[in-house]
């Protein structure tokens, strides 16, 4: 997976705050989008979301993240 396609499923799972809805959002399988953050995560070497069986909440990098992948992904 490219980085901008995992800028745009890191993207889901914040906005959707969960990996389920965001795989039905993208049409992906939810491990699909489990594994994308997962080397998302590895490749930057910090922790983006915390998670719980009912939730996830953006980090405080995950924030900032967030806020640089809408900037990085808006059309000019």
């Amino acid at each position: 997976m490219d980085r901008l396609e995992t800028m745009r499923v890191f993207v889901a799972v914040a906005e959707e705050e969960g990996f389920a809805p965001a795989a039905r959002r993208l049409a992906m399988s939810p491990p699909a989008v489990t594994r994308a953050i997962a080397a998302l995560e590895e490749r930057i070497g910090t922790r983006l979301l915390h998670r719980t069986t009912r939730i996830v909440l953006l980090t405080e990098a995950g924030s900032r993240f967030l806020t640089d992948c809408k900037r990085i992904r808006r059309p000019v």
